[in-house]
């Protein structure tokens, strides 16, 4: 079958006007064939390549024209390698072209880029944008900013993603180029949906689907509609994303788009799974991840992920292990994007832990750590919000400078040159006093920030003076407390040794050592009986401790007035038999009173207990 397509083609070739007018190559004419083929068959496509090699005496100029097509067809088949040796070989056939050098360059640094190797894919886009402005070629230099923004992208940088955008958007402005200016606005769509600001980018994709449509681009027009849809999806209009790509399946299928065909099937299995239709969403992921892992494809981890992600809520676990493996082995798995490594990771380590391999979880967890790390280092959302909130602005302004464009256009080219001038002169005034303000207001801010620094580390200072004062205060009434503590202690001995003499003349009396004994000890015991030495030792105890006893009978309420005044002396750290001595009780009484009193407030151990009398 493969034969007898290839002697038809051969047939038809030689047999068309364009091939056998005597013999002559007629190159226009191949070309046409080779842009026909190129998405749609790829083995015609390759025929006619190599049937324009074969020429002989073929001019540098078309020799490196078909090398540049034939990178186009190993790219459109996966294979990068091979596309980015033909971009070369493009190149050295160009050597003394110049004008046509740009096209491969930019080529091959797209190459770079489905490699994952961006510091290359720099290296030629800088040389392809140098070469372009040496030559004033505006086109190419718009199309150079947007391969770069498209780097940034797949790095996560949107901001400088968008400083690119905005440059090629100015030159395609400045040179009337609206077919290429709709393929930037579709970055610009593409890049706003990234950065979560759904509603502004389906307005750009609705726009650029209908020049699309309008121009038969069909290629745009289906990779369009894939972005849409997931646009629509976060603005939960699930109807209309269901439509778009069921519209850009059909379109890819035609072009033979295998990598973005996936990716249309992994949207739709989205789709199919918030709706629990289960059996379609497997499906559909599972023949996206078929196609991208045939491809090579960098898109191969996310929808990867998203596949895993799948299985792991339908307890799929053992086919989620086959997938994780099967996308570690992908040429592709080591470079792409933290964003999507990070996802992949997490979606892993919930398969390792459901399936009870603990020692690859927690590998997967270290490395989603690592991951997360990273994307923080990367990310600058502050300045990117500034430079959406900027563009979206200057965008919109734009719009309504065009329909006025619209309402004036009868006027006569030479006014509307002056007014564009005018505006010209007007917008740098503009800049200059928004320059000037923003220098003013950084300088107010700098001012403002070292005022603030003063103010301060002054009452820094005047807090650190008063923690001294405060300090030295303490430090002051813990000593005068602890002077009156030695005062109250001392006070409450001189008392129990009075006690002592006092019981030690009874005694005497008792034994008739004095004359006139019974009125000598009657005046004696009388003097014992009095409480005043008590009354005075309560007051000064309470001067030093005033909620000794109102805090212990708040927490015990079973103790009575007589277990406090005994706590009180316990507090001043009184043996049992200086406490014996004062209250006139023995010292196996003292023992006994303590325990009681330990028993009431339902505590067994000393040391407790003694902590606690110390604390109140």
């Amino acid at each position: 079958m493969k034969k007898s397509s290839l002697l038809l083609l051969l047939l038809c070739l030689f047999l068309s006007p364009g091939y056998a007018q005597e013999g002559t190559f007629n190159y226009k004419a191949v070309e046409a064939k080779i842009k026909k083929y190129i998405y749609s068959s790829p083995d015609s496509t390759r025929y006619y390549i190599k049937y324009a090699l074969s020429q002989k005496n073929l001019p540098d100029s078309i020799k490196g024209t078909v090398y540049n097509i034939y990178g186009i067809y190993y790219g459109n088949t996966g294979k990068t390698d091979s596309s980015i040796y033909y971009y070369k070989k493009a190149l050295v056939s160009l050597k003394n072209y110049p004008r046509l050098k740009p096209m491969p360059l930019m080529n091959i640094s797209v190459a770079y880029r489905n490699k994952g190797d961006y510091n290359a894919s720099f290296e030629v886009l800088n040389e392809a944008l140098e070469l372009s402005k040496k030559l004033k070629l505006k086109t190419f230099e718009a199309t150079v900013y947007s391969n770069m923004s498209s780097n940034y992208q797949f790095m996560l940088e949107y901001d400088k993603a968008i400083e690119c955008l905005l440059k090629g958007i100015a030159i395609l402005k400045n040179e009337d180029d609206n077919a290429n200016l709709v393929n930037m606005n579709q970055k610009l769509a593409n890049t706003y949906m990234k950065m979560r600001n759904f509603t502004f980018a389906k307005d750009l994709y609705t726009e650029c689907l209908e020049i699309f449509k309008a121009n038969h681009d069909i290629v745009n027009h289906s990779l369009t509609l894939i972005n849409y849809a997931e646009c629509v999806i976060h603005l939960d209009e699930v109807e209309n994303a269901k439509r778009a790509l069921k519209e850009a399946i059909g379109e890819l299928q035609k072009i033979k788009n295998k990598e973005h065909l996936a990716i249309a099937y992994s949207k739709l299995a989205r789709l199919d799974d918030f709706e629990e239709h289960d059996e379609a969403a497997y499906k559909n992921f599972k023949a996206a991840y078929t196609i991208l892992l045939k491809e090579n494809s960098l898109n191969t981890v996310v929808i990867g992920a998203e596949f895993i992600e799948f299985l792991n809520a339908h307890s799929k676990y053992n086919e989620a292990l086959k997938v994780i493996e099967s996308t570690k082995k992908t040429p592709t798995f080591n470079r792409v994007n933290s964003e999507d490594k990070l996802r992949f990771d997490v979606a892993a380590a919930e398969t390792y832990k459901n399936t009870n391999n603990n020692k690859e979880a927690l590998t997967g967890l270290i490395s989603i750590v690592k991951t997360k790390d990273s994307i923080a280092k990367a990310n600058n959302q502050n300045y990117v919000n500034e430079l959406q909130a900027k563009l979206q602005k200057q965008l919109q302004h734009e719009k309504s400078l065009v329909l006025k464009a619209k309402n004036r256009s009868l006027q006569k080219e030479k006014e509307i040159k002056t007014k564009v001038t005018l505006l010209y002169v007007f917008a740098s005034i503009f800049l200059s006093i928004i320059v000037l303000l923003f220098l003013r207001s950084y300088w107010l801010k700098n001012r403002l920030q070292n005022e603030a620094l003063k103010r301060i580390n002054a009452e820094k200072n005047l807090i650190e003076q008063q923690q001294a004062y405060e300090h030295e205060y303490a430090s002051s009434q813990k000593e005068v407390i602890e002077e009156k503590q030695r005062e109250l202690t001392s006070s409450a001995l001189r008392l129990a040794n009075y006690q002592n003499n006092l019981n030690e003349i009874i005694e005497k009396c008792e034994r008739g050592q004095f004359e006139s004994t019974n009125e000598l000890k009657k005046d004696l015991i009388s003097l014992i009986k009095q409480k005043d030495y008590w009354k005075q030792f309560e007051t000064r105890f309470n001067s030093l401790h005033p909620e000794f006893g109102h805090t212990l009978t708040n927490r015990y309420s079973r103790l009575t007035k007589n277990d406090v005044e005994f706590c009180s002396l316990l507090k001043l750290n009184l043996s049992n038999k200086e406490i014996a001595t004062l209250l006139q009780i023995s010292h196996e009484s003292a023992i006994t009173k303590k325990y009681r009193i330990k028993k009431k407030m339902e505590i067994n151990d000393d040391a407790e207990f003694e902590k606690i009398l110390t604390e109140i």
